[in-house]
């Protein structure tokens, strides 16, 4: 018996050379179930029979179900550790090139997340109750800061806004926002243009409520619109689709040269 298989079935000097699907359970404290479950997919089966039917596990099963589990420890499925054990499968070298990348790739993920998630904790102050409101615009902020449509200098002047708003002043600005935008479609679906009275006036107050948060110009405008064209769900989700926004930005720029 080699010595690999003789330290999995317990480190004893065991002098038999074939066991039951029970005894090998107990050996090597996996269990009954998953033994059969690892027959029942083509992973790892007894090879031997004795002539009153019962199924044997030799000791080159035993070396092969020692490679499982080893495969297992490092995270590969078991589709992957059959397919590296068959004669017709990848080479473990393969099989080992593809986990390390997968591995990269959701350690990479991981990373991006962690730092996501410590960002927008820092975006709140110490102590302080945040609603749930509050928490889905600090992380709709955090995709729009990290997005490659805006500079440095704007993303951080988006954050230190946020930390400074204080809950209520929040709420004020998001329920008035969405009166705007309201008011807005109303008028646009009333066939209105944005050259009319009603129209500009609306845009006026949307603004100063605008520039009341970030300092709004050309460049700003620019990196808001390539990142809401890049991810539409994040403006529709506040009620602003493409139609509606084109209308609002012909009246801001009416009013803007008319200044």
């Amino acid at each position: 018996m080699s010595r690999v298989v003789q330290l999995f079935l317990g480190g004893d000097l065991i002098r038999k050379r074939n066991w039951k699907v029970g005894e090998l359970a107990k050996r090597t404290g996996i269990t009954v179930r998953t033994l059969h479950h690892y027959d029942q997919i083509g992973l790892f089966s007894p090879s031997e029979n004795t002539e009153a039917g019962h199924r044997l596990y030799t000791e080159a099963d035993v070396a092969k179900l020692h490679q499982i589990m080893t495969l297992k420890q490092l995270g590969f499925s078991l589709e992957d550790i059959k397919l590296t054990l068959s004669e017709s499968g990848h080479s473990l070298r393969d099989m080992m090139d593809i986990q390390l990348a997968q591995l990269n790739d959701q350690i990479e993920i991981l990373t991006e997340l962690r730092s996501r998630i410590e960002g927008i904790d820092k975006l709140f102050l110490s102590g302080e109750h945040v609603s749930s409101e509050r928490l889905m615009m600090a992380i709709l902020l955090m995709r729009m800061t990290e997005s490659r449509h805006f500079k440095a200098p704007q993303s951080e002047e988006m954050k230190k806004w946020f930390s400074l708003m204080k809950e209520n002043e929040l709420e004020e600005l998001q329920a008035e926002g969405a009166r705007l935008l309201s008011e807005f479609r109303r008028l646009y679906e009333k066939g209105m243009a944005p050259h009319e009275d009603e129209v500009r006036a609306l845009a006026k107050i949307w603004r100063e409520m605008m520039s009341s948060w970030v300092h709004i110009n050309e460049e700003f405008i620019h990196s808001a619109e390539q990142y809401y064209a890049e991810y539409p769900d994040d403006a529709l989700s506040y009620g602003m689709d493409g139609e509606l926004y084109s209308f609002i930005k012909q009246a801001v720029d009416i009013i803007t040269t008319d200044a």
